[in-house]
């Protein structure tokens, strides 16, 4: 077989940060270029210009943004000349709001205008575009007002490290320079006001928690030199942390024995501290309140400059009581489950408000409240809504903003869970939300999503028109545009900005071409036509959070594709060193329960289509754009998205016609074989661009390149082999095709009877228990003997390489199935009956699309370390969970009688 080239992609390794090339690209000073000649008709900057600043700050405070100014000037071959000179004035105006400005270009002088130096920064970014759009010596004249509706504009440092596993790297304990100024330069153009960067309290001295704090001045200093740096270019740093922590052994806790001395911090009835347990953090004390109060007074009197603090006050890894009675209902800890949610959480996000404006007045708090999984109209979102109302007017207040919407896809509605760039948006909950709030703040993705991590950024500007015009209509006051990825400098940062002021642009297009003209002059009609195609296109992505997070448009081209069934799992796409290390073939994994595996074909050959239409309307521009490096960039950036596009259809409906030949006994092997070929085309071109284009293939979060030109090499030898020899032995009358489908079952198997049970119960293990189990039109019904007062797990594949439904019932016959794989919540019914026998049932209409009619089912059931089919539990993965798909028996359904 194939192992040994799998094993070689496992394991190329990863290039060492001295090798990321796309560092280059964020170093370098922005470029400009201007063809030669000029159709202006007026040339009126031709005898150079002076420029004059009349405001009472020093010039200093905006320095950067002058000597931006003078670039672009030089770049166009316009002298700064004497007073004799156009002149281009800087003039200060105190009635102005902060960031508001005025520019006014005429033949005979431009003015900008503002009150302080953030305004005079926008107006001059404003005016190099101005310049930009027209050819020759010239600027379009006219007169623009405008201000900012959206704040706080917060964004990420691109390639900072985000101080989790695997790597765990502070970027406040070592010595790079996360924030070159060429790199800042690029981002105040995109008029990105901040940045947020991980901090973590347990690093920062405490009077409750001694010890704490060793190396928090090192921290201190660096980031007040990160602060003055990027303050030089009018962006504030933000400090992002989703306190508190619970006490516990795990990545994401604070060791249980720092609770020993506070046992009101204990969120649990007996407030003891509990070896090898994770308990909650108990807010509802005046030990917890002072613990907020004192970690932020401490950050911001080492640091007063910060631009404030992003906390996830819950979600994530928040380990505080109010946090899992918020998710579940309820809590161990009996002070906080008395109390009402929205109470505790305005006591946590006033105290920690109060503290830091104790110090800096103009910082902004924002509680983000991060719930990727609740669904519109759900008990979550109930919860939410009403833990949220009576915010507190200083406080911000932050969810997602696509979170628990639902997308229309082939008449049904598919929710949309965590972020989207694909989904327009906004959710119900984030609508009702903001229209209360004081200061409702937006989490986005801006410049690309979980959908397709792996590129700088998703060209698709449009998108973005349509969630600013909402966020303006209900008056967002601040942005999250990106989690660790979707943060590189490029078109849709600049959407993105100049979204955030006002007047906003009443027609789409109208917008599209004014951000199209300063790049592309006289062809930005033909771009603006190309990113409404890839607008279009990119809305078919598959609502589906399953593909998003384990979907191969991120990296499929460089998954090895499998003839021969492995039964291998997918690999999560935003981590690195984790299990798999490659992705294998169980492609149910990546769609769930919310696509059927030809509803995903579909909408991928979708999207990709469209999205074609925009290459091709991009690429006859290579050639006149042949001397400006950044627009061949954007470009081949189309390009390697469609290859992306053309990768995920051709393996979608690879492993499609695989499982077709088996289980229907047709011969696929010229189709298969085509697809193989194509991708081998594939690679290459991705691996063509990639030696052009260093960002491609590297993924933030991951901290590390999923694709690059090693990978997409060892990709290339496994297709070539693949092809050689597996396809050259394949003979589909051979005995493992009907063991693999279960028409001649290999292993354990049970008959599960129609109306009622066929088989003697089969034992569980040793554990005493043991199962037998029927089905109807309506449900399957597991009959779980001796099951009083004991949990158990069920398992179930409908059919292969699709992930397994799990559903956990615990002693009391409460039924737990993780609810984001389906696209409507399940309800599983369990009754106990006078024997101890615990009856659950499960809807047969959740395998619909998925179950093969005539073929087995997998199933496996299990109570602690006793299973019916010995359970070697794989590394767990989020959402999959432990699921080992060799350790699963055959469940035969039998026909009703005269079928």
């Amino acid at each position: 077989m194939l192992n040994d080239l799998i094993e070689k992609l496992k394991t190329v390794p990863q290039p060492p940060m001295t090798e990321w090339r796309f560092l280059d690209d964020l170093k370098s000073p922005l470029e400009y270029h201007f063809p030669g000649g000029s159709k202006a008709p007026d040339q009126f900057l031709a005898g150079g210009v002076d420029i004059q600043v009349e405001f009472s700050a020093a010039a200093e405070s905006f320095a950067t943004a002058l000597w931006s100014l003078r670039r672009v000037l030089a770049a166009k071959g316009i002298a700064e000349a004497g007073p004799d000179a156009y002149p281009v004035i800087v003039r200060q105006d105190p009635t102005l709001k902060h960031e508001e400005y005025v520019v006014a270009i005429t033949i005979a002088e431009t003015v900008i205008t503002a009150a302080d130096a953030d305004g005079v920064r926008r107006g001059l970014y404003f005016f190099e575009d101005r310049l930009s759009e027209e050819n020759g010596a010239a600027a379009t004249m006219g007169e623009w007002r405008r201000k900012p509706h959206i704040k706080h504009r917060i964004s990420r440092c691109f390639f900072g490290p985000t101080y989790r596993p695997p790597f765990f790297v502070d970027e406040l304990l070592n010595d790079i320079d996360y924030y070159p100024e060429e790199y800042l330069n690029k981002l105040a153009h995109e008029s990105i006001n901040g940045l947020w960067l991980s901090m973590y309290f347990r690093d920062l001295p405490s009077s409750l928690f001694p010890g704490r704090g060793t190396q928090a001045e090192k921290r201190f200093a660096k980031l007040r030199q990160v602060v003055e740096r990027c303050a030089r270019f009018g962006i504030r740093i933000y400090i992002y942390v989703c306190e508190p922590k619970g006490f516990g052994a795990s990545h994401y806790s604070v060791p249980m024995a720092e609770a020993k001395d506070h046992p009101e911090l204990i969120g649990t009835a007996e407030q003891k501290v509990v070896d090898g347990a994770w308990v909650p953090f108990c807010t509802s004390n005046a030990t917890a309140q002072k613990y907020f109060s004192e970690s932020v007074s401490q950050l911001f009197t080492a640091v007063p400059k910060l631009g404030g603090m992003i906390n996830i006050i819950f979600g994530e890894d928040n380990g505080s009581c109010v946090a899992r009675k918020l998710y579940t209902g309820t809590c161990p800890c009996p002070r906080c489950n008395e109390r009402d949610s929205g109470e505790i959480f305005r006591e946590t996000a006033l105290t920690m408000t109060r503290a830091m404006h104790a110090i800096n007045p103009e910082a902004e708090y924002l509680a983000w409240f991060y719930a990727p999984g609740s669904r519109d109209g759900g008990a979550l979102a109930k919860r939410l809504e009403a833990a949220t109302a009576n915010w507190p007017e200083e406080c911000g207040l932050m969810l997602n903003f696509e979170s628990g919407g639902v997308s229309m896809q082939f008449g049904k509605g598919r929710n949309v869970f965590d972020y989207s760039l694909a989904y327009v948006g906004p959710s119900e909950l984030w609508r009702k939300v903001a229209k209360r709030a004081a200061r409702p703040a937006a989490k986005l993705q801006v410049g690309c999503s979980h959908e397709d991590a792996s590129v700088p950024f998703i060209p698709v500007p449009s998108n973005l028109y349509e969630k600013y015009k909402t966020m303006q209509r209900l008056g967002t006051n601040a942005v999250m545009q990106c989690w660790y990825f979707g943060n590189y400098p490029g078109l849709m940062n600049k959407a993105a900005g100049e979204l955030s002021f006002l007047p906003f642009p009443a027609k789409e297009d109208d917008f599209l071409l004014s951000l199209a003209k300063p790049n592309w002059r006289e062809d930005a009609p033909a771009v603006v036509k190309a990113w409404k195609c890839f607008a279009e296109g990119y809305r078919k992505f598959p609502a589906n959070i399953a593909f998003a997070w384990y979907g191969p448009l991120h990296h499929s081209i460089a998954w090895p594709l499998h003839l021969y069934p492995v039964d291998a799992p997918i690999s999560p796409s935003w981590l690195l060193k984790n299990f798999p290390e490659v992705s294998g073939d169980r492609i149910g994994e990546c769609l769930n329960y919310q696509h059927t595996l030809d509803e995903a074909i579909a909408l991928c050959q979708a999207m990709a289509a469209r999205w074609q239409e925009g290459v091709e309307l991009m690429a006859p521009l290579r050639q006149a754009f042949a001397h400006d490096p950044a627009r061949l960039a954007d470009i081949d950036l189309a390009e390697a998205i469609g290859l992306q596009m053309h990768s995920t259809c051709n393996l979608l409906r690879f492993y499609s016609l695989r499982e077709a030949m088996f289980y229907e006994q047709r011969d696929h092997l010229a189709a298969l074989r085509a697809i193989v070929v194509a991708e081998m085309a594939n690679v290459r071109a991705m691996a063509a661009l990639c030696e052009r284009d260093p960002r491609l293939g590297y993924h933030s979060e991951a901290e590390g390149y999923r694709f690059d030109v090693a990978r997409l090499g060892a990709r290339l030898a496994q297709l070539e082999r693949l092809l050689a020899e597996e396809f050259a032995g394949f003979r589909l009358e051979a005995a493992f095709c009907d063991a693999y489908t279960g028409r001649r079952p290999a292993g354990p198997a049970a008959r599960c009877g129609y109306g009622a049970p066929s088989a003697a119960p089969a034992p569980i293990g040793a554990a005493g228990l043991s199962w037998n189990s029927h089905y109807d039109d309506t449900a399957m019904v597991f009959h779980v003997h001796g099951a009083a007062g004991r949990g158990f797990g069920i398992e179930i594949e409908p059919c292969r390489m699709w992930s397994a439904i799990q559903i956990r019932v615990d002693a009391a016959g409460a039924c737990y199935v993780p609810d984001v794989f389906f696209r409507e919540t399940p309800v599983i019914a369990s009754t106990l009956d006078a024997d101890g026998v615990r009856h659950v049932a499960v809807p047969m209409a959740l395998f619909d699309g998925y179950r093969r009619p005539g073929f087995p089912m997998r199933v496996n059931l299990w109570s602690g370390a006793d299973a019916w089919v010995e359970r070697r539990a794989l590394p767990a993965r989020l959402m999959h969970s432990d699921f080992n798909p060799a350790c699963v028996g055959w469940l035969v359904l039998e026909p009703p009688r005269g079928a």
